[in-house]
């Protein structure tokens, strides 16, 4: 993914319309480097007079928005569209309950068994929605995330996400199995945080053919801000540099495996696949 210099590209404003968030906006603009502004939104505005109002405020094709639904990636244009990360949404919380548990692929393959919840490092975390299932499973699990927006995103998910778990119970519990640092990935596999992980994941950006007419708007929308992954091989063969037993590379279906190395097995789905790499060396 993309530097943070290359990021300022792509976004050159924070706004913010919630009072409420003001400081905590600033504070975000200020980490990333990029100019904050304030807007009053006491009035009433349709989407695309509010977009206009934006488009106003920038050179870009999208800003960081900070409103009372949080912190969010908004595009405008060619569409109006948001991206943001949400670990209590509707669709989160059915892919949780309704998703399939312990049967899905991504827990057959970090290894997830009766009483076994793998410690696990999501190298490439990016909306953090696998890293969030992993850890409703039972996983402890860190999250890397080297773009310095995605990155925002998150830590403004986790921060609205622990407000609700304050009543919610079950939520504080997959919180608590929940780290984000930042950084590059490589970085902290030289790091101490790996001596204590079982499992790496890796689910790096890749072009989504037109074909793939189910690839999710956000997703399409998060690799046009970002970029692709283009030292995954790379990657990849850092994290089987370490000492860490498993190492998962979710890929679409279809595609080629990202490095010569042959998976010691594969497991596939309807859409994807996950190549597993052991090492019976390590622990």
């Amino acid at each position: 993914m993309l530097e943070l210099s290359n990021m300022n590209e792509l976004i050159d404003t924070l706004i913010c319309t919630d009072k409420a968030n003001k400081v905590l906006a600033e504070s975000y603009a200020k980490a990333l480097s990029v100019p904050f502004c304030e807007i009053d939104s006491s009035s009433e505005f349709s989407s695309k007079a509010f977009a206009k109002i934006l488009s106003e405020k920038t050179s870009k094709d999208c800003v960081l928005l900070m409103d009372e639904g949080g912190l969010h990636l908004q595009i405008l244009h060619p569409s109006v569209f948001k991206i943001q990360v949400n670990f209590v949404s509707s669709q989160m919380e059915y892919r949780r309950t309704k998703g399939g548990g312990r049967n899905q692929l991504i827990a057959k393959a970090v290894g997830i068994k009766p009483n076994v919840f793998p410690v696990v490092i999501d190298a490439t975390a990016g909306l953090g929605k696998d890293a969030f299932m992993l850890a409703s499973l039972g996983c402890h699990v860190t999250m890397v995330e080297r773009n310095p927006c995605v990155r925002t995103l998150l830590e403004d998910g986790l921060r609205r996400a622990n407000k609700v778990a304050e009543k919610n119970s079950e939520l504080k519990i997959i919180l608590e199995r929940l780290k984000l640092v930042s950084g590059d990935a490589k970085e902290l596999f030289e790091s101490q945080l790996i001596e204590s992980a079982e499992v790496i994941y890796l689910d790096p950006m890749f072009p989504h053919p037109e074909k793939r007419a189910l690839v999710k708007k956000d997703m399409q929308m998060l690799q046009f801000l970002v970029g692709e992954d283009e030292d995954a091989e790379c990657l990849l063969e850092s994290a089987l540099s370490t000492k860490v037993g498993r190492v998962v590379v979710k890929r679409p279906r279809t595609d080629e495996a990202i490095a010569p190395e042959q998976a010691s097995y594969v497991l596939e789905g309807k859409r994807n696949r996950y190549d597993i790499y052991l090492h019976s060396s390590k622990s």
